[in-house]
């Protein structure tokens, strides 16, 4: 079937949708999907509005002649501005009947600088926003914006007044590189103070003075300042699996922590609790995962004693005794490979590794005290492709499983994991006759799931009908079955700012290394045989490409919300197209990747 399949793929678009079966109606005159009633968008010149109208009817929005697609589907990209707007849609269908729909949202308004006369604050742009907690040592971070040109400090009242603020943007050279000159002066201001080791506060006032020649304006910030005892350990326990620690309060994903584990509180900052592992590594967390334990409570500390290796026949499992679950990071590297793992409150005091004699797969284990209170595990490898690893804690004990690579150039018996993305009450996307991208995941999953039957691998669904599957679960099955690839079907839409008539396609995604491989297998697959745009091969962080026990993907078939693509996701032909595209991207995979 794929030999013929591959002889025969390449058919123009335009002659699958015109064969493809009709998407049902909704048996609506005129509907609009985004954007919705009363939403609130970004600040944006442009937005996409799309829905359905009678088929063959004329199109207007805003006075704007709108395409629509021979089925009723249509897609534009209408300007708007800033604060409340309305759209004005008029449909005309083929029988002479109008209707109209006015749909009205709010765009939020972007930057504006004030002017110099009256004095003022925007009380709203004033930052700290929420409570913060502070150690010694840390910086405690004062933003506005208010009329330009003027001086300004802030005070924490019982504690220091008349700390410095600058205008961001002025009293700063003009470059003379031939570059672009910095910024004029907007009216933001910044200022900043060191919490020094004498100092004390308790929910203490921050207030802010403003000044314009003789003429000032003063405000206090909605958050208070509690600068913490670092005489006073405090500790917490982990309640949730799976919670990242970002690198920011705002920033991106670093490690996760898992429940049960203990962390150092060092601080707050509205919802986000700043936390230590160990003497070089901080990072921000959830207050509501982290549950505050009694004091005197120690921090995390273990020592890294004896380690064994027991090679199972399918993998190999290094053992790791310690006192405590600790935080850690992985680390896998290729030619040769290799993985390190950090420990984070970790002190060594390994005297023995047991190597399993009859072990294929680790080469050495070995150890070195990278800080005071951090270690870390270099386990070299025999081979030279990883095929996912498992990091987990039994007890306290840390395990860490290595996988053995796939021993055969076909899919043969082959274990996989084929995730219909979303389900149930998670709808994920809707096209513009109201499909629902769940639906079309499924079907399409089914068709993967048969052909990967029909080459002889042992495929499995993590859903078989419309449930809903929590997100981290999909993982979780595709580990306790011992899966050995999984692979996410998914439909995508587009964000706030994004012109999906411009951007739209097919997408691969991938995290870890050794998933880069499949991902790109599957993507050149995509490319040769699906005639749309390539909308790209992307390193994403979501959570389905996290799964380090496998190599693991998501794939994005094509915009749901684009009416010529909504209709191919629906047609069978097509979906028979997707489906063995994705097969044999998996089964190059395959050939190129298994252990000679």
């Amino acid at each position: 079937m794929v030999v013929g399949f591959i002889a025969s793929l390449f058919v123009f678009v335009c002659a699958a949708t015109a064969n493809a079966q009709p998407v049902p109606s909704t048996g609506t005159a005129l509907t609009v999907l985004h954007p919705a009633e009363g939403q609130h968008l970004p600040n944006l010149s442009e937005t996409f509005v799309y829905g359905e109208v009678t088929p063959g009817s004329t199109l207007t929005i805003n006075g704007m002649m709108i395409p629509v697609h021979p089925r009723g589907g249509y897609l534009a990209m209408a300007p708007v501005h800033e604060g409340p707007m309305v759209l004005s849609c008029e449909a005309k269908a083929p029988n002479g009947q109008v209707t109209r729909l006015e749909r009205r949202f709010v765009v939020e308004e972007g930057f504006k600088p004030l002017p110099e006369r009256p004095v003022v604050i925007l009380k709203d742009t004033v930052n700290p926003p929420d409570d913060v907690e502070l150690m010694p040592g840390e910086t405690l971070r004062v933003v506005f914006q208010g009329s330009p040109h003027g001086k300004a400090t802030f005070a924490i009242l019982g504690l220091k007044h008349h700390i410095p603020m600058t205008e961001i943007g002025t009293g700063i050279p003009q470059l003379s590189t031939g570059t672009t000159a910095l910024p004029a002066a907007r009216g933001i201001y910044e200022g900043t103070y060191v919490i020094q080791p004498t100092d004390k506060a308790s929910r203490a006032t921050i207030e802010i003075l403003l000044k314009h020649g003789a003429r000032s304006v003063d405000v206090q910030a909605a958050g208070h300042i509690t600068i913490l005892d670092p005489s006073q350990v405090r500790v917490g326990m982990v309640t949730e699996d799976n919670v990242p620690v970002r690198t920011g309060s705002e920033g991106g994903y670093d490690l996760f922590l898992y429940k049960g584990m203990r962390v150092q509180i060092l601080g707050k900052t509205g919802r986000e609790r700043f936390i230590r592992l160990s003497s070089n590594q901080t990072g921000w967390v959830r207050e509501s995962a982290v549950a505050e334990l009694p004091r005197g409570t120690a921090p995390p500390i273990s020592y890294l004693e004896n380690i064994t290796t027991v090679y199972s026949g399918s993998s190999t499992i290094v053992r790791v005794p310690l006192q405590s679950m600790l935080a850690y990071r992985t680390e896998e590297f290729a030619n040769p490979a290799s993985l390190t793992l950090t420990l984070f409150g970790a002190v060594a005091k390994t005297d023995l590794i047991r190597f399993d004699p009859k072990d294929p797969l680790i080469r050495h284990i070995r150890w070195r005290q990278t800080a005071p209170d951090v270690c870390q595990l270099m386990i070299d490898a025999k081979f030279q492709n990883w095929w996912g690893y498992d990091v987990r804690y039994e007890g306290t004990t840390l395990v860490i499983e290595i996988r053995k690579p796939w021993l055969r150039p076909t899919l043969q018996g082959m274990i996989i994991a084929v995730d219909a993305g979303h389900g149930g009450t998670e709808k994920g996307a809707i096209g513009p006759h109201g499909t629902m991208e769940k639906d079309a995941n499924l079907q399409i999953a089914k068709r993967v799931f048969e052909h990967l039957r029909d080459m002889g691998a042992q495929p499995f669904l993590t859903r078989e009908d419309d449930r809903q599957v929590p997100l981290y679960d999909r993982g979780i099955i595709a580990w306790a079955r011992q899966a050995r690839l999984f692979v996410s079907v998914h439909c995508n839409s587009s964000g706030e700012g994004e012109n999906p008539l411009i951007n739209n396609g097919f997408s691969v995604y991938f995290y870890h290394q050794h998933s880069q491989d499949l991902a790109d297998s599957v993507h050149s697959a995509y490319v040769k045989n699906i005639p749309l745009s390539d909308h790209g091969l992307y390193y994403a962080d979501f959570a389905v490409c996290r799964i380090r026990q496998m190599p693991a993907i998501l794939t994005e078939q094509a915009f749901i919300i684009v009416p010529e693509q909504e209709i191919l996701l629906f047609d069978p032909s097509f979906q028979e197209r997707l489906a063995l595209t994705i097969v044999q991207g998996i089964r190059n995979f395959a050939a190129h990747n298994y252990e000679r």
